[in-house]
C-alpha cells in the first residue's frame, strides 16, 4: 500500500488549470475577430459634483463616436476606420487595431442624465455625468 500526503489545494489548483485552459481555447477561437476590433482604454473618476469617464480614442474622428443613455446604462460606441495606405516596399506590418468598438457603464441611481456633457480633444473623449443635488438639510414636520 502506497501512502500519500493529503494536499487539499491540489483540487483547487486543478480547477483553476481547467478554467484557464477553457478561457485560452476561447481566445484562440476569437483569433481573427480580435485583429479587427479593439477595446478603447477607459479612466473613471469621481469628484464632489460629478462622475467623469475618459476614453482613449486615438485615430477616431468625433463624428464616428456615438454616446447613448438607455435607462441607467451609458454606452459609448463607434468605429475606428482603417487608413488607406499604399506601400511600395515588400513588407508592411500594422499593429494598430481597427474596427467597431463599444463600452457600456452602469450609472449610479442619483445622476442627472439630462445634463450629461461630452467633450472630444486630441483623441480623448471626456464625459461628465453630474450628480443630482440631494437635500440633506433637516426639517421638522408638524403633525396635523
Amino acid at each position: 500500500m502506497l501512502v500519500r500526503r493529503y494536499e487539499p489545494f491540489n483540487d483547487i489548483r486543478r480547477s483553476f488549470d481547467l478554467i484557464n485552459s477553457i478561457i485560452n481555447s476561447i481566445e484562440d477561437k476569437r483569433g481573427e475577430q480580435e485583429l479587427v476590433d479593439f477595446i478603447p482604454k477607459v479612466n473613471t473618476r469621481e469628484t464632489g459634483g460629478a462622475y467623469h469617464i475618459e476614453v482613449e480614442l486615438p485615430g477616431v474622428k468625433k463624428s464616428d463616436v456615438d454616446i447613448k443613455v438607455d435607462g441607467n446604462i451609458l454606452t459609448i460606441s463607434g468605429e475606428r476606420k482603417v487608413r488607406e495606405e499604399v506601400k511600395d516596399e515588400d513588407y508592411q506590418k500594422i499593429e494598430s487595431r481597427y474596427g467597431v468598438f463599444s463600452r457600456s457603464f452602469t450609472l449610479p441611481e442619483k445622476v442627472d442624465i439630462s445634463n450629461i456633457e461630452a467633450e472630444f480633444n486630441d483623441g480623448i473623449l471626456e464625459i461628465t455625468i453630474p450628480k443630482l443635488k440631494v437635500d440633506t438639510s433637516s426639517k421638522k414636520i408638524e403633525i396635523k
